[in-house]
């Protein structure tokens, strides 16, 4: 274990570049950035906590969403991917029973007693509360851990559409893990995780974002058991074509008033399957579904309807897609993208806010997306929850730069991130 000193002069000198480049790829330019990057949170680590600590530094993937969309939470499939954009974080342990977070672009140091282990007045839907939560979430594993101070720099950016809240919290939890020798699986460092966002930050997420930033590559989940979901590795060697890019374009649309519509997604699709005696329609057989179609219709209303039309048809599609690249069908992959993308249009409705139509960011990405590609090879789909938010896109190689291009001129400049797949999920780099 090196000093923040000593590590910051062995990364400039290029001795820690293996290990970069297992994480980030072989590229000088992109190598180059990493390097300064780790030093630049090692120089900041010593302005908060002072010179001469020991450290180590940890990174925790984000990831896109490939498939599944608004399935998971209807105890379906769910399909996500790892990707090269992290969260880096500096720690070091500490024997005060605190634990003290400094985040890049935030102006608060969160700092977070390990004696008061209920969640706080006041702290909800805020990072202390998620790192308070994982902390108990350790104890209550039966795990001994302790306090330390970390610096954290994330590439993850906030509202990019690639969980940068999943990111964070993996890192706090692989620091802890690994600090204190808690020995850990990834999936249970995911389930502590969930845990923190639905207890103590107040969010009732689901678990597939915390899935994939913990293992890392692409992960296929089946939450038939939400409780005990059962989760398949795809490992990312030679999964995309080399002259294949995975583009997410942030259209920079607020969420902050789409509460509402999320919910309603989720209420619309249980209200059907409460008509066909189900809590949820991963609970309900697609045939008795079609059977009670004119019933539903007069008591669910139209839109709830196809919301479970989709809910099929995507669940089945997730599936699908995982078949495909398992059997290295990379065109019946993008073909089952495309398909996703017109059913999030015509099925599940959640591109565009019905009470909201002059602001579509989602629709004209999707259009640009199109008149670029369409023909081309490539495919192109909204991604999460909807409404605003970000849309992904498989580009060929010779169209890559065009369509980086077309993107951030109608969306703005760092709008369009082009991503690679990353194999490791959350891990003590150094």
């Amino acid at each position: 274990m090196a000093t923040s000193t000593q590590l910051r002069r062995e990364i400039l000198a290029g001795q820690w570049d293996e290990a970069l480049c297992t994480l980030y790829g072989t590229e000088p330019a992109v190598l180059a950035r990493q390097r300064q990057r780790y030093a630049a949170a090692l120089e900041q680590f010593e302005l908060y906590y002072g010179p001469g600590r020991q450290v180590h530094v940890y990174s925790a993937p984000g990831r896109a969403e490939l498939g599944g969309n608004h399935t998971d939470h209807q105890h379906g499939y769910g399909l996500a991917a790892a990707v090269t954009l992290d969260l880096v974080a500096v720690a070091s342990p500490s024997d005060d029973g605190f634990i003290r977070v400094k985040s890049r672009g935030f102006n608060k140091l969160d700092v977070i007693d390990l004696s008061e282990a209920e969640p706080q007045q006041g702290e909800s839907t805020h990072s202390a509360s998620l790192i308070r939560g994982i902390a108990e979430g350790f104890r209550a594993q039966g795990k001994t851990v302790g306090g330390f101070d970390a610096y954290t720099a994330s590439d993850v950016l906030r509202g990019s559409g690639l969980s940068s809240s999943a990111a964070f919290e993996m890192g706090m939890a692989a620091i802890l893990n690994g600090e204190y020798g808690c020995g850990l699986t990834a999936p249970e460092l995911a389930k502590i995780c969930q845990y923190a966002e639905n207890t103590y930050f107040g969010k009732p997420s689901g678990l597939l974002d915390q899935l994939t930033s913990a293992v890392g590559g692409v992960i296929f989940a089946d939450f038939a058991d939400p409780k005990k979901p059962r989760i398949e590795k795809i490992h990312t060697a030679g999964l995309l074509p080399v002259d294949m890019t995975l583009c997410v374009t942030d259209t920079r649309g607020s969420h902050s008033e789409l509460t509402g519509e999320f919910a309603a997604i989720r209420h619309e699709m249980e209200s059907v399957a409460a008509c066909l005696d189900g809590k949820v329609l991963g609970q309900v057989k697609e045939q008795e579904f079609w059977t009670a179609l004119p019933r539903l219709r007069r008591a669910c209303g139209d839109r709830a309807v196809l919301r479970a039309v989709h809910y099929f048809e995507e669940n089945a599609r997730a599936l699908a897609q995982r078949n495909a690249l398992v059997s290295g069908d990379f065109n019946a992959f993008l073909q089952l993208i495309l398909e996703s993308g017109h059913a999030s249009f015509a099925l599940c409705q959640n591109v565009y806010c019905s009470t909201d139509v002059r602001h579509q960011g989602l629709s004209v990405a999707l259009a640009l997306s199109q008149t670029l590609l369409e023909g081309q090879g490539g495919a192109w789909r909204m991604q999460g929850g909807g409404f605003a938010g970000t849309i992904q896109a498989f580009v060929p190689g010779a169209l890559t730069a065009k369509y980086h291009n077309a993107m951030e001129k109608v969306f703005g400049a760092g709008s369009c991130y082009l991503l690679r797949l990353r194999e490791q999920g959350a891990l003590r780099v150094i």
